[in-house]
């Protein structure tokens, strides 16, 4: 792998100085060191430090796979970049190191992840074409990793399944070891038209290292053609599945993006699209993972991104070299009947200090600014965050929050990069609204995260103001 980070190391001297540059690079995200960054991969605490690992590109700013990137926390807000740990150097892994999870054990750290390969050729890369091998590595430290290990490949799967099988996520349950992969199955609808379904596949192991098909996990109705990075756990006694299923028909105010991300509540007896929560109800969220830290929590990080989207939620960070990042880390709680979603707690230990707004004004430029407003009642509100008609509209009313960079005539606001308008509805009244704004990201939680939206936003510093209308009171901070 020596060439590989060579040239990783050859590319950060030449572009370093322009990323840095950047106007819209974050204070407490993820991002690239330089390039493309997509899936978050391999989330754990290891030896009381948190590790991120994630879909990188480093030398192409428009992605492509090829790497798994790395970067470590005490804090889970402040990360300090690794080299690389994987790049795709293998057979079984030559187009793509694509996604996975850890697994921590005995002091010792256990990766597991897809190798991706697409043969040369006119194949459709459903049926033919592609090879999809469930590979694992060892490491003592998190950095250097051992040989690679294939653990399953294309004969250790149903038939019934398309190549397209991915993103191992591996837990230990009961003395034994599980797995659950993304798939497709290969189906057709009553007039004998190919119409695939998405679903999981489960595996089962007594030592890591040998594998046995355990099951299937799919809907008895139409969810989707494909499910990717599946993620099984249990939280205060529920068990949950999260996961990516493609294909979903866009509703006015459900499924609003192209790919979709939530969860499931595994009841007894109830279809996993019964069940059925979306994540985020934003423009820029998807292949979310968790992971349980050392203190008991169960902690998500997304991909403030879309697959697909380049060309229509354009991200005005290309010009530096440098594209997406992950959002926050957030804590999961199980109440009322549903998963409420919040930033970490480590967030408000950060030294934040209070800013007084000017007629309802606040103007920012290089801080990240934090909103609390409470008392709404579900009165009507609005947060603009933006200089006159270039701006992001928060507005809540009743029920329901809506995020739009529409301006009045219509057009959209050049600092939404394309992206429009994304509505939730909340199971109550919104009481209580956290708006984030991390120089390029906004994230907003309704009523302590019952409901959330993540979008990217390109101000520049001198376009950085926030305004604040309604009747609720709200406390402003900055750092």
């Amino acid at each position: 792998m020596g060439d590989a980070f060579q040239k990783v190391r050859e590319e950060l001297n030449r572009m370093g100085g322009t990323v840095a540059s950047c106007p819209f690079r974050t204070r407490f995200h993820i991002m690239p060191p330089v390039g493309w960054l997509n899936d978050p991969n391999g989330l754990c605490q290891f030896r009381g430090v948190f590790h991120a690992y994630f879909q990188y590109s480093p030398l192409n700013v428009h992605g492509g796979g090829g790497y798994w990137g790395h970067c470590v926390s005490r804090d889970l807000l402040t990360w300090d970049y690794q080299e690389p740990v994987l790049a795709a150097d293998t057979e079984e892994d030559k187009s793509g190191v694509y996604s996975g999870s850890a697994l921590v054990e005995d002091g010792r750290m256990y990766l597991f992840y897809t190798g991706n390969v697409k043969q040369p050729g006119d194949y459709d890369y459903i049926d033919a074409g592609r090879i999809s091998t469930q590979l694992l590595v060892e490491s003592e430290d998190g950095q250097a990793m051992s040989a690679k290990e294939k653990l399953l490949g294309m004969e250790d799967y149903p038939e019934d399944v398309t190549q397209h099988v991915r993103d191992p996520k591996v837990w230990k349950e009961n003395g034994a070891y599980h797995m659950i992969l993304g798939a497709r199955f290969r189906a057709w609808d009553g007039e004998g038209r190919r119409r695939d379904q998405g679903g999981a596949l489960l595996y089962v192991s007594p030592d890591k290292h040998h594998w046995r098909l355990e099951g299937e996990l799919t809907s008895q109705k139409d969810f989707g053609y494909m499910w990717e990075c599946p993620d099984l756990f249990s939280l205060e006694g529920r068990r949950v599945l999260s996961f990516c299923p493609q294909g979903l028909a866009s509703e006015p105010e459900r499924f609003q993006n192209l790919y979709q991300s939530g969860y499931s509540l595994l009841e007894e007896g109830a279809d996993p699209e019964d069940t059925f929560v979306e994540w985020d109800m934003g423009f820029d969220f998807y292949a979310p993972q968790t992971f349980e830290a050392d203190d008991g929590r169960r902690i998500l990080i997304g991909w403030s991104g879309m697959p697909d989207m380049e060309q229509s939620h354009r991200n005005l960070s290309v010009e530096h070299g440098w594209q997406h990042c992950l959002t926050l880390p957030a804590e999961l709680v199980f109440r009322e009947g549903r998963i409420f979603r919040m930033p970490v707690r480590e967030l408000d230990e950060l030294g934040w200090e209070p800013a007084e707004a000017e007629q309802g004004m606040y103007r920012w430029e290089n801080k990240a600014v934090k909103l609390r407003m409470w008392e709404i009642g579900g009165e009507e509100q609005e947060i603009r965050i933006g200089a006159g008609e270039n701006a992001l509209v928060i507005h809540v009313s009743q029920d329901r929050t809506e995020l739009s960079f529409r301006m009045p005539d219509g057009r959209i606001a050049p600092c939404g990069g394309g992206r429009d308008r994304r509505v939730g509805r909340a199971g109550k009244p919104v009481e209580q609204l956290l708006v984030l704004v991390d120089s390029s990201i906004a994230e907003v939680f309704v009523n302590d995260g019952e409901l959330v939206f993540t979008t990217r936003i390109y101000l520049e510093p001198e376009e950085r103001e926030l305004w604040v209308k309604g009747t609720g009171k709200w406390k402003l901070e900055v750092i």
